[in-house]
């Protein structure tokens, strides 16, 4: 098979094109997951891991009702009890689903298992969290 010019150069435009996006990912990683990271190269055992990822679940538990609360200044009274609702529910489907997730790992044997079922209900609170933020940039924008 014969390698050509254009070949070679594609593969290179993609290796730089792809190379750039981790880079990107990397530089754009969120405080609490490079904490959590850290925490863990230093500990990665079962123990480590479980305290880790505990403490980065609280970190974005704080995130969120740090969120929350900048939200609720940033909104009008009619959007603020519609955020306010839309926390209310969404607490009851968090609350469903770490029963649902806590039943499913209850199943399950072996510690690995563990620190497994911290981080399913630590990405449940992180995607609220970010989701808030996201609101909170939107509201941002919108206002003068």
């Amino acid at each position: 098979m014969k390698i050509t010019i254009t070949t070679t150069i594609i593969a290179f435009a993609f290796l730089l094109c792809t190379s750039g996006r981790v880079f990107a990912q990397e530089e754009s990683q969120h405080p609490i997951d490079k904490a959590l990271e850290a925490c863990i190269d230093k500990n990665p055992s079962t123990a480590g891991t479980v305290n880790c990822t505990d403490r980065a679940y609280k970190a974005w538990d704080k995130e969120l009702n740090k969120t929350y609360v900048a939200l609720m200044r940033a909104f009008k009274p009619a959007q603020r009890e519609v955020l306010k609702t839309a926390q209310q529910e969404w607490i009851k489907l968090r609350d469903a689903d770490f029963k649902l997730i806590d039943s499913i790992y209850d199943t399950l044997q072996g510690t690995m298992y563990i620190p497994m079922l911290i981080d399913t209900h630590m990405e449940v609170v992180k995607k609220r969290a970010l989701q808030l933020q996201n609101y909170l940039d939107l509201a941002s924008e919108a206002s003068p």
